[in-house]
């Protein structure tokens, strides 16, 4: 932070003769950014800036730093820079994961865990989410056939433990998305190969089968893939596409997420749906 205001001191004294027109809004723009990583941000300003990311990107790349779950120190612009990065050091040091200090830490308005979100606020998240109708992948551009509509699943307990390995998919959702790429040929009862990429293109090859006649579940790779990205139950939620490669017609996922820290419970499709009837109802 001292180098900053060094900066920020040495832009104020040079004159404006000196300091191009077009660099101006430039380098306001980048002593913001490098202030950024310690600003503390209100829970709703947090929640716009990722429906305008989401809106923009439509889920897209996310950084596996991003998923770290050690929060970045952030402080109010109204409090002290440098007692802002002296404090978040000395908490670092005690263990930012600890339940009870974070709670320490929310008392002193220090950085802590996300507040949880209301039941009412993620429904709005979930229901306004609209990703891209094909998905934007690394290595996959003009080469991606037949494709489902996106549809999006919120990661329970089950989908991310290692005696399971698989991540289950509504059978509504296979009924209506994925059976119409389905050939005669493949059988779901024996299993179809298949690979999955994440958004950065990786590779993960997969097994797309059901259980029991009634349980749709993605097998093999998952377990490497959430487990790479380091996925959580309740807060992520997966977006899946299921589409056939021009070049080879083999059956293939692309498999995207978000993440809405403050819910900390499973959310019934229910009531999603419910919600929606009754905007409509307002209206």
């Amino acid at each position: 932070m001292e180098k900053e205001d060094t900066k920020l001191m040495k832009l104020e004294k040079m004159d404006k003769d000196d300091y191009p027109e077009e660099l101006r809004e430039q380098g306001a723009a980048a002593l913001l950014l490098s202030c950024l990583l310690h600003t503390r941000l209100s829970c709703e300003t947090a929640l716009a800036l990722d429906k305008v990311k989401s809106n923009i990107l439509g889920g897209g790349k996310r950084s596996q730093n991003s998923n770290s779950s050690r929060s970045s120190p952030r402080v109010s612009p109204t409090q002290n820079p440098g007692a802002a990065v002296r404090r978040s050091h000395f908490d670092d040091q005690q263990g930012e994961d600890n339940s009870e200090d974070n709670s320490n830490a929310a008392a002193r308005n220090l950085p802590g865990e996300p507040p949880i979100l209301s039941l009412e606020v993620a429904l709005r998240l979930i229901e306004n989410y609209v990703p891209h109708e094909v998905p934007s992948i690394p290595g996959l551009n003009g080469i991606i056939g037949r494709c489902s509509k996106p549809f999006e699943k919120q990661l329970t307990e089950s989908d991310l433990r290692d005696d399971q390995s698989r991540l289950s998919i509504n059978k509504a959702d296979a009924q209506k998305y994925l059976y119409p790429l389905l050939n005669e040929d493949e059988n779901l009862a024996e299993g179809i190969n298949v690979t999955a990429y994440d958004p950065n293109g990786k590779e993960f090859e997969m097994v797309f089968k059901i259980w029991v006649s009634k349980i749709h579940v993605l097998i093999g790779g998952w377990k490497a893939f959430f487990h790479e990205h380091r996925l959580r139950k309740d807060q992520d939620f997966v977006t899946l596409w299921m589409f056939r490669r021009l070049d080879t017609e083999k059956l293939c996922f692309v498999i995207n997420w978000r993440r809405l820290p403050g819910v900390t419970t499973s959310i019934k499709r229910k009531r999603v749906r419910m919600n929606k009837s009754i905007d409509q109802l307002t209206c």
